[in-house]
């Protein structure tokens, strides 16, 4: 209950704001959403190197090592 709670007051808080300014900020936090996504995408190139380095350490470096 606290939660909606505060979302209320978030949203009365940002309708008192002029209409281009409500929609610069619906629009930085869709934003802020999509760098999120991005960041905690699990298959990104970073994670998925991690994940191919945690395999080589696992299997006594000889799995995914080019010679």
């Amino acid at each position: 209950m606290q939660r909606e709670r505060r979302f209320s007051m978030a949203t009365l808080r940002e309708l008192r704001l002029p209409r281009p300014e409500r929609e610069a900020a619906r629009a930085e936090r869709r934003a802020e959403e999509a760098i999120r996504r991005e960041r905690d995408n699990p298959e990104s190139a970073e994670q998925r190197a991690a994940a191919i380095a945690a395999e080589a350490r696992r299997h006594g470096n000889h799995y995914g090592q080019s010679q």
